[in-house]
């Protein structure tokens, strides 16, 4: 039995129709000689069955009484990936986008472990591919996984590797009683209370110490005031989901013709492109420059034992008031480069470390306080932010991943929003890179214009870098 950490059980306690912490990775899944047949319902649920053997699928959340205490992973004594199936008739393109997003909006069952997988039988005319596929949408919650744990899950679900059942069906867990939480919580008390004095004193200290080293610094500085846009909220519970399909090969091309750039900066330069179009075709040219959040992995710099979220976020300045868009992807690489430098200073990483959260009782008081007060809840995504957007990507994998004798040809999915009305992610299989976008459509009035502003931006970027040699 293991106690979440403080940023995975933030995860759990922000979670509101307004802000589901849980995002869905799709895969679409084409005959691997390109003239098979797809797989079907029992085969696909075999593949899975056989597959479903990390520990994070298959312990699930145990909450102490009243939330006194942040809950605890303990292995699921009823585990059944059966459970975790769905499986769903033929859908058009269109349909199929208009059910990853009300996925996204769905709240998820915190009985069992918290992941759901959907299988689409068929799924005809998807953008960038060729003939019917089969979809495969894995949801997960943020508390269980990041982005590059979910990477890890793909790769388990749809690798060659097959469980050792037999082994894995003899591990059953115990879920503590009622009075055992509840003694637990109690001896905890002591420490939670001084967890909370510690963690008011040391965000002081932090604070001071940057603020006073910035008064000197040598390095670059995120953002200090964010340009504000319609698109910044505040956030609804609803969503849409929209997709742009670029090839991989052409956008190496462009990212060698500009120098010194990589895939993601120009992501970043492609969504501040169609922000700005956006918004100024919507009669709203903003006064300043847009930036985006995007998550920065500590892993391997300042890795966080016993998190599944192992992640802090930057702000990353777009140079959306640049309209060349080769000097605006150089632009945004200086931006990023900045980033990652400001996140070597112990000082300013020290501030981003989330060390210390309430136990959701005393989370729930501090956020009916202040909505009372009429101010942003305590733990909103949108408190205090810089950005008006968000975009993160997962690292592409080396190996194939497959779905029985079909093969895994596009890559994508939802994220959630971070406090703002858009948000973005990619996901790249073989040539196609795929650039998501989830936003809340009361915000984001019409997300088909947008997508098509993407998708312009893109080539705008290209005839350009193309343009210069």
């Amino acid at each position: 039995m293991q106690q979440l950490s403080a940023q995975d059980a933030w995860f759990l306690y922000t979670d509101s129709p307004r802000f589901r912490q849980a995002y869905v990775s799709a895969y679409a899944f084409a005959p691997t000689d390109g003239e098979g047949r797809l797989p079907g319902r029992e085969e696909t649920a075999q593949w899975i069955e056989q597959r479903a053997y990390l520990p994070e699928l298959r312990r699930r959340l145990v909450r102490t009484p009243f939330d006194l205490a942040h809950p605890y992973w303990v292995e699921d004594p009823d585990f059944d990936v059966a459970r975790h199936l769905r499986f769903h008739d033929a859908m058009t393109w269109d349909r199929l986008r208009e059910f990853l997003a009300g996925l996204a909006s769905a709240l998820m069952d915190d009985t069992r472990p918290m992941w759901e997988l959907h299988v689409v039988d068929r799924v005809e005319e998807m953008p960038g591919v060729r003939g019917p596929v089969a979809v495969v949408a894995v949801k997960m919650h943020h508390c269980a996984a990041d982005g590059i744990g979910s990477g890890r899950v793909t790769t388990a679900l749809f690798g060659s590797e097959v469980g050792c059942l037999d082994a894995m069906s003899t591990r059953r867990g115990r879920v503590p009683t009622r009075p055992e939480l509840v003694a637990r919580a109690a001896l905890g008390v002591p420490r939670t209370v001084g967890g909370l004095v510690a963690a008011q004193r040391s965000a002081k200290e932090k604070r001071t110490a940057q603020l006073s080293l910035r008064e000197t610094a040598t390095y670059p500085l995120p953002p200090q005031r964010r340009t504000p846009t319609s698109l910044d909220g505040p956030v609804g519970p609803g969503r849409v989901y929209e997709a742009a399909v670029f090839s991989l090969a052409e956008m190496q091309e462009v990212k060698a013709r500009i120098g010194e750039v990589t895939i993601n900066d120009l992501v970043l330069t492609v969504v501040g492109g169609a922000l700005q179009a956006y918004l100024a075709e919507q009669g709203e040219t903003p006064d300043g420059s847009l930036a985006a959040s995007v998550p920065m992995t500590v892993r391997a710099t300042r890795p966080k034992p016993g998190s599944n979220n192992q992640f802090v976020m930057t702000v990353v300045d777009l140079r959306t008031t640049e309209t060349d868009p080769v000097t605006r992807a150089r632009g945004v690489r200086e931006s990023v480069l900045g980033e990652r430098s400001r996140m070597s200073v112990p000082a300013e990483a020290a501030v981003l470390d989330t060390d210390f959260v309430l136990p959701g009782w005393m989370f729930r008081v501090a956020r009916e306080l202040e909505r009372r007060r009429g101010g942003p809840p305590t733990g909103d995504p949108a408190n205090g932010r810089l950005f008006n957007t968000f975009v993160t990507s997962v690292p592409r994998r080396s190996t194939p991943l497959r779905l029985v004798d079909a093969t895994a040809v596009m890559a994508f999915g939802t994220s959630t929003l971070d406090g703002t009305g858009t948000s973005h992610s990619v996901g790249s299989v073989g040539d196609a890179l795929v650039l998501n976008i989830t936003a809340d459509p009361a915000l984001l009035k019409d997300s088909r214009r947008y997508a098509e502003l993407i998708r312009k931006s893109y080539t705008e970027l290209r005839d350009a870098a193309f343009s210069t040699v």
